[in-house]
């Protein structure tokens, strides 16, 4: 098991890094320094995949003030997530989801794309729902994830970014609804 986490890791960060395209920002936000890079395994690692280059879109501007408030809104969502995540309480991770999320992730079709992998099959693992999505890609991948970066989509749109490996990682999409930050796709 220890040896498939970091391939589980890889598996959910290109899923999620292919679900939407973020723009650029212009104006760089001070950015929290990345966790250290875990030791090297025994094993070599497989190679990552280079990412396609974003296209420039426009991106929303917002104030400093509001970057620093909604990234210490999201840090905190992230450490209670990661907390969740840890403890594999599904059903409270379930809350922190936006209903788009919830259908998306439990579809046949999106599971039967992730199931693909090569990864998870030669493991021997069928995702068949939203809770072998959590258990083998969100508890694998997310357990510890710090948040570096957020770009601001929308006025109550935001994507998280961490770093692995030194480059840039989607951590997660989020909405605010209804006052509260959830974990949505696009």
């Amino acid at each position: 098991m220890k040896q498939i986490l970091p391939l589980l890791l890889l598996i959910s960060l290109i899923f999620t890094s292919c679900a939407s395209e973020a723009p650029v920002q212009e104006s760089e936000p001070d950015i929290v320094e990345p966790a250290p890079e875990p030791e090297p395994e025994a094993e070599p690692e497989p190679e990552v995949a280079e990412e396609p280059a974003e296209p420039e879109e426009e991106t929303y501007e917002v104030s400093q003030e509001l970057y620093d408030q909604t990234f210490e809104e999201i840090e905190e969502l992230i450490l209670e997530l990661n907390s969740v995540i840890s403890r594999k309480q599904y059903d409270r991770w379930l809350s922190y989801l936006s209903s788009t999320y919830k259908r998306t992730y439990n579809s046949r079709e999106v599971l039967d794309g992730i199931n693909q992998n090569s990864m998870l099959k030669d493991n021997g693992i069928v995702l068949t729902d939203l809770k072998g999505y959590f258990d083998w890609v969100v508890v694998p991948s997310r357990i510890e994830a710090p948040l570096n970066e957020i770009v601001f989509i929308g006025e109550n749109q935001v994507i998280a970014y961490s770093s692995f490996k030194g480059k840039r990682a989607k951590l997660y999409e989020l909405e605010r609804i209804d006052g509260e930050w959830k974990i949505t796709v696009w």
